[in-house]
């Protein structure tokens, strides 16, 4: 189970310390940069509200991301193994792009304003997935389509097509008067039928019935009447649970159907492997705009946790599933003193680090406070980028 860990701590004026601190309490964990370009900060009003805009769409870009994935394996019915080797990003892979993770300036420029770089990450991404349920809508309605041309070619004897089952000789197609029904019947119910279906309704041809085809589950007959007669006939033998098809030979009918139904199976196959390429090639675009996501969140949290100007080390560090809970507490005990800012003050003064200025009493947060009610809370800024969607098969 593959989970990364963007973390970012307070650098007081040397990032190498800050660096060498969190590497020397991770273990044997991997431990990468994760550097964040220099945003316009704005207010504080500006940064709380977008502390939570951010984490709702961090929440919603997770989702499209899973979303992505399990349209992909459900479409193509491929491995886990397969599909890794299928989404990629930027042309690396997830893991590749993740550690080596930097800022798309070219797309996100930091010239502009966080609110308007988050409103373009949240227009790509509702265009994103608006496209992806409109394919969606497509391609099911082809399924559909399809699923009823096989259920007519592979139910029993009585929903099933009679395309090629029922031939000319079987037919009388060319009489003012009369007319060939077809009738399915249950096996366990043959000799009623052969009892039965010449008393259903006058103007049946005595000894007209034909044994067509058979299945599991039914028998198939022909029977000769009067074209007058063949709705009383048809409600008296659904009556006796006999069931008359309606059916009506006819050469050019059957092959404009079977014509349909080859269109339907090379509509359904073209569209699938269309939205299959699709995903493949927007998911770039979804991952990346998801991970970009969780950084503006390092960033926010960080600048209202630590206050400004920007003094902190944003790190990616990827423990071991077992390793996990014990480098985090440990991690959590030596940033403790983070919990309250006169502490943080203190500890960047013993450590000699002059550059580090007391946060006003204005800036100040006390989240040791809040320790108490949020159990996954953590003196330093922490957030989860999980990667266990293609976990082995």
């Amino acid at each position: 189970m593959t989970v990364y860990w963007l973390l970012s701590v307070p650098a007081h004026g040397d990032g190498h310390v800050a660096w060498r601190d969190v590497k020397s309490r991770v273990g044997d964990a991997e431990v990468y940069d994760f550097t964040l370009p220099q945003f316009k900060i704005g207010t504080l009003d500006t940064l709380v509200r977008l502390s939570d805009e951010l984490a709702k769409f961090d929440a919603s870009y997770e989702n499209i991301t899973v979303k992505f994935i399990d349209t992909l394996r459900n479409l193509t019915n491929a491995t886990n193994s397969t599909l890794a080797t299928h989404l990629l990003v930027e042309d690396k892979s997830v893991d590749q792009y993740i550690r080596s993770f930097s800022w798309n300036n070219s797309k996100y420029r930091v010239d502009r304003s966080l609110p308007e770089i988050v409103g373009q990450i949240a227009d790509d991404m509702c265009a994103i997935d608006s496209s992806l349920k409109t394919k969606l809508t497509q391609y099911n309605a082809i399924k559909n389509s399809l699923a009823t041309v096989r259920r007519k070619q592979t139910g029993n004897l009585s929903v099933k097509s009679l395309d090629g089952i029922v031939t000319r000789e079987n037919c009388i197609t060319d009489s003012e008067y009369l007319v060939t029904a077809f009738v399915a019947v249950p096996k366990n119910l043959t000799k009623e039928w052969a009892n039965a279906y010449e008393r259903l309704t006058d103007m049946v041809v005595p000894r007209s019935s034909k044994k067509i085809a058979e299945d599991s589950e039914y028998v198939l007959y022909s029977v000769v009447l009067f074209k007058r007669v063949l709705d009383e006939f048809t409600t008296k033998a659904r009556d006796a649970r006999f069931i008359v098809r309606d059916f009506v030979y006819d050469e050019e009918a059957m092959a404009r159907d079977q014509l349909k139904a080859r269109e339907i199976v090379e509509q359904e196959e073209e569209l699938l492997d269309n939205i299959a390429e699709w995903i493949k090639g927007s998911f770039s675009a979804v991952f990346s705009a998801w991970v970009h996501i969780k950084a503006l969140r390092v960033f926010v949290e960080s600048i209202l946790r630590y206050g400004i100007p920007p003094d902190f080390l944003p790190i990616l560090v990827k423990p071991s599933p077992k390793q996990a809970p014990k480098i985090k507490h440990g991690l959590a005990e030596f940033y403790s003193y983070l919990e309250t800012s006169t502490r943080a003050s203190d500890r960047a003064k013993s450590a000699g680090k002059s550059s580090y200025k007391r946060q006003t009493d204005d800036s100040a947060f006390d989240m040791h406070e809040f320790s108490n009610v949020l159990s996954d809370y953590t003196p330093f800024v922490f957030f989860e980028l999980p990667w266990t969607f293609l976990d082995s098969d």
